[in-house]
């Protein structure tokens, strides 16, 4: 089913939506409406094998280790920049190197330098040149993407906009992402995939502003006591997301699922044959659409294409302090308009925030975004529930 009216009622804090921000949003709208073995992080991690309906599901040790690698256990990373945006890249540099990895540049597009008969139909394109140009560079980007990881044969590559964000404890979350990817993709008991992520995957939706979980499946790897999650006055998403009350679960929760649909990809992976089939998708569409909902729809509608996502999501986008004119490369702001301090929704342990004391080498002077809150006090716990092994 598409999204009703009802999802996209924005979920957020007190603060302020940021221009750019609802500007990229609206226009995707228009769419819809015309530690080394990565197991640290898991002290006493709380699978009970003998009372969980998920009991059949056993990692191999050492499954998740590569995750804790340069390129986030991927074969390679990216990220995506314009060229006449180097002071992104110069802050992306600095972040991703101070949390262990690092990324090879994908060239930002420009629209108006993409013509016609390159694009799969003219049909659904917005009528306003600089609004076509926006959704255009934006498609042909990410389509550039999945080409150079078919092109290449990589077996899997993970990509990240320029001003994304994430916790300072990016890959301790990605282990357990890792193991909550291989219990929805039906690893077998004892079995060390190829990607610690499972070999059975086309999309790891990680960076959003939407995401919703496949209606009639019941599989949940379910992340409890995680210091990393913000509490729910703190979420920001711009449309339908897993109902976490409904679920079952408090503030200090994360799930993983197969995902249904989706917005935004500030941080994404494909495997091999999901760029494939992105390439299939989006490449030959009959009427065109902007990236994220062609994406959303395909792991929607497409029975083949499995995608799996985290709520809260795991990667975000930053703003910085200083003219919010800084902030997009398409939208317009006052030259008065100023930022008197940064922030990123989402996000409780921000990697951009924490910049200095990283450097330092301070983790023990790590600030949380909202120091207010209530500290999350004892043992993380992960289980995968609802799904028993044929």
């Amino acid at each position: 089913m598409p999204f009703s009216g009802d999802d996209f009622k924005m979920t957020r804090g007190s603060r302020l939506i940021p221009l750019g921000v609802l500007f990229l949003f609206m226009l995707s709208l228009l769419w819809y409406t015309k530690s080394g073995d990565g197991l640290s992080y898991l002290k006493g991690h709380g699978y009970d094998y003998n009372t969980n309906p998920a009991a059949n599901f056993k990692l191999t040790k050492d499954s998740v280790k590569d995750v804790h690698n340069s390129t986030l256990g991927f074969q390679k990373a990216f990220v995506l920049n314009l060229a006449e945006r180097p002071d992104k890249l110069d802050a992306f540099a600095l972040a991703s190197t101070l949390t262990g990895f690092t990324a090879e540049i994908i060239e930002g597009v420009r629209g108006e330098e993409v013509v016609n008969k390159a694009l799969p139909s003219l049909e659904g394109l917005p009528e306003k040149e600089e609004s076509k140009n926006n959704v255009v560079g934006c498609w042909r980007a990410h389509l550039n993407f999945a080409q150079k990881v078919v092109m290449e044969g990589l077996t899997s590559a993970i990509i990240l906009e320029d001003d994304a964000d994430w916790d300072t404890r990016l890959k301790d979350q990605l282990a357990i992402f890792a193991q909550g990817s291989q219990f929805v993709t039906a690893v077998p008991p004892n079995h060390k995939p190829h990607s610690p992520y499972g070999d059975d995957w086309d999309l790891l939706w990680l960076g959003h502003c939407s995401n919703q979980i496949k209606p009639d499946d019941e599989r949940r790897f379910v992340i409890e006591n995680d210091d990393t999650v913000p509490i729910a006055k703190h979420r920001v998403n711009f449309a339908g997301v897993p109902d976490m009350v409904a679920e079952g679960y408090d503030n200090n929760t994360r799930i993983i699922y197969e995902a249904n649909n989706g917005v935004c990809l500030y941080g994404y992976a494909l495997s091999f044959r999901g760029a494939r089939k992105l390439l299939r998708g989006q490449a030959q569409r009959k009427t065109f659409l902007p990236i994220d909902i062609g994406i959303g729809y395909m792991c929607r509608d497409d029975p083949n294409f499995k995608c799996i996502g985290v709520f809260p999501q795991l990667i975000d986008s930053h703003k910085g302090a200083g003219r919010l004119s800084r902030d997009s490369d398409i939208g317009s702001f006052s030259a008065q308009s100023i930022r008197q301090k940064g922030y990123t929704f989402n996000i409780v342990h921000s990697t951009r925030l924490n910049i200095d004391h990283l450097l330092a080498g301070e983790t023990n002077k790590i600030e949380r975004q909202w120091p207010n809150d209530p500290e999350v006090k004892g043992e993380l716990r992960a289980k995968p529930v609802g799904r028993v092994f044929d």
